[in-house]
């Protein structure tokens, strides 16, 4: 991965999270960083009321593990990254990242995962995924297979690498291969998105000068837009380049090796 502090500054870059990376990245690094939150909801059944045509909803229960399980994974065959919201840390991302640390792996990693977030309310026994966070001292989040199986619980305080170990070992059960050389392309990657994004910064900084003083049919704007297009299509075509790198193949699940079941 890219070290800390290496690599160019984009005019106005904020990091891809509030303190969560060693270096300001710019938007287009951001977009390939940020984490791809599902909230899932489950809403029961209707039923009928036997004396007239009034609907009711179905009272709010609490569902066998196995049901919430495929509930969250829905038709998604990666693996989960499932985290629950309390109320100190709701609008953050703290029970998964370290502030003011380097996190990117983290929110790399992050791709190859189903990532599944649930409101602090999931504590409540009749919440539908109750569950998944049962017991006296629930996690704050778990990784585990798509059907809830090797699943490693993390209690939010827990260090990168114990949470870059879990992440791995559910992968390698998951995955044919491991992303060891896909992250390193990927740091690439957002060097060079993080190159692009200032050159066009700059260019369209010089746009504007151009336009202010020969006007928009002036051949110095003409050349000017020709050499953004060009860096747009460049970015375009790393988008594409990372999301092909991404595509790791799944482990079929027959084959899927079960990760030993860690808790706490």
């Amino acid at each position: 991965m890219t070290p800390a502090g290496a690599g160019p500054t984009t005019p106005g870059a904020m990091p891809a999270g509030p303190g969560y990376t060693a270096i300001p990245r710019g938007p287009s690094s951001r977009k390939e960083l940020d984490i791809a939150w599902k909230h899932p909801v489950y809403k029961p059944e209707a039923k009928e009321v036997a004396a007239g045509e009034t609907f009711v909803a179905a009272a709010r229960r609490a569902l066998a593990p196995e049901v919430a399980f495929a509930h969250i994974a829905g038709d998604d065959p990666r693996p989960l990254l499932v985290l629950r919201d309390c109320h100190v840390c709701t609008g953050t991302d703290d029970a998964l990242m370290t502030r003011q640390a380097d996190n990117e792996r983290t929110m790399l990693l992050s791709r190859w995962f189903h990532c599944v977030r649930l409101a602090p309310d999931v504590l409540k026994e009749d919440h539908p995924f109750h569950a998944l966070f049962g017991g006296e001292n629930p996690p704050h989040l778990f990784v585990s297979k798509a059907d809830g199986s090797g699943r490693i619980d993390l209690k939010g305080d827990q260090s990168r690498s114990e949470l870059w170990a879990a992440m791995g070992t559910v992968m390698t059960a998951s995955y044919e291969a491991t992303p060891k050389s896909a992250l390193t392309e990927l740091g690439r990657i957002l060097d060079t998105f993080d190159s692009i994004d200032l050159q066009i910064a700059e260019l369209e900084k010089r746009v504007d000068g151009v336009v202010e003083a020969y006007g928009p049919n002036s051949r110095k704007f003409q050349r000017l837009q020709e050499d953004l297009v060009k860096l747009r299509a460049r970015r375009d075509t790393l988008r594409d380049s990372a999301s092909k790198i991404s595509n790791l193949p799944l482990r079929p699940v027959a084959q899927q090796a079960a990760p030993a079941e860690k808790q706490g």
